[in-house]
């Protein structure tokens, strides 16, 4: 019997979930985890009833990091290993942070490695107070993948993530909330509870504007100043011309509560 990697469900709500299931390895990423992922995100992509996404991970672990037993088993082979799983995964991790609504993503125990894209792509994120956050990187002589060296940077600035990825910190959940890693730290039996309220809550919200904002703040860091004014000109416009923006303004103003409708 293969061994389960994760498993995708959407709920009457609108929030999808997607939840790594390889407890008896951590949910330690090897190539089979990076298929079924790719796999559950061009699932997640192909839904139009999904308005927001929890991602969690079964078990003591969110997730940590490359499965170290499955590249003992090939290491004559690692460079090509490295490459054919590496390349998938940095194909899939954008698919989920460009989804155009919003992603939570709920951390406890080891979140490590690679494990950690699934952080950076989510728009906000729950820590267990298990939390340990380590890119885990140098110990092994290796560089890093998911993205950790892209986002820490723009996270905690470059002295953090020479820390970080250099000399290897770990982080508990509590420095995880000072340098801006997670957005709230709970007790262990609260996160997923917490994670789900946020995602219901988010499912909530306009799709459009969830979309064109999500966009903005994407491009903002390499944008000009006026380049990013034009860009939200462009959002407004493409927010203007949808239903929710007439529902919400009108709800507003009749002090109700909105309901948006766009998909």
């Amino acid at each position: 019997m293969h061994e389960s990697r994760c498993t995708v469900t959407v709920g009457e709500d609108g929030v999808a979930q997607l939840r790594l299931t390889r407890v008896a390895s951590r949910n330690a990423i090897d190539l089979a985890m990076v298929e079924a992922i790719a796999h559950a995100t061009e699932i997640l992509q192909a839904d139009d009833r999904i308005r927001s996404l929890l991602i969690s991970g079964d078990g003591p672990a969110f997730c940590v990091g490359g499965d170290l037993k499955y590249f003992t088993d090939h290491l004559d082979t690692l460079s090509d290993e490295l490459k054919t799983m590496i390349s998938l995964w940095h194909r899939t991790l954008p698919q989920l942070s460009e989804l155009p609504y919003p992603v939570v993503t709920a951390v406890h125990g080891g979140t490590a490695g690679g494990g950690l894209g699934l952080v950076w792509c989510a728009d906000h994120v729950v820590a267990g107070e298990s939390t340990k956050i380590a890119t885990g990187f140098s110990a092994l002589g290796l560089s890093g993948d998911g993205g950790s060296s892209w986002h820490l940077p723009r996270l905690v600035g470059m002295r953090r993530a020479k820390e970080m990825i250099l000399e290897n910190r770990v982080l508990d959940a509590t420095t995880a909330l000072e340098w801006n890693l997670v957005n709230r730290v709970v007790p262990d039996t609260e996160v997923l509870d917490t994670a789900l309220e946020r995602a219901r809550w988010f499912a909530t919200r306009s799709i459009t504007a969830t979309r064109e904002s999500k966009q903005l703040l994407s491009a903002a860091t390499s944008s000009t100043h006026r380049e990013q004014l034009a860009a939200e000109l462009d959002a407004m416009i493409v927010c203007g011309s949808s239903s929710d923006a007439r529902a919400g303004i009108k709800a507003f103003v009749e002090h109700q509560a909105p309901v948006f409708s766009d998909r």
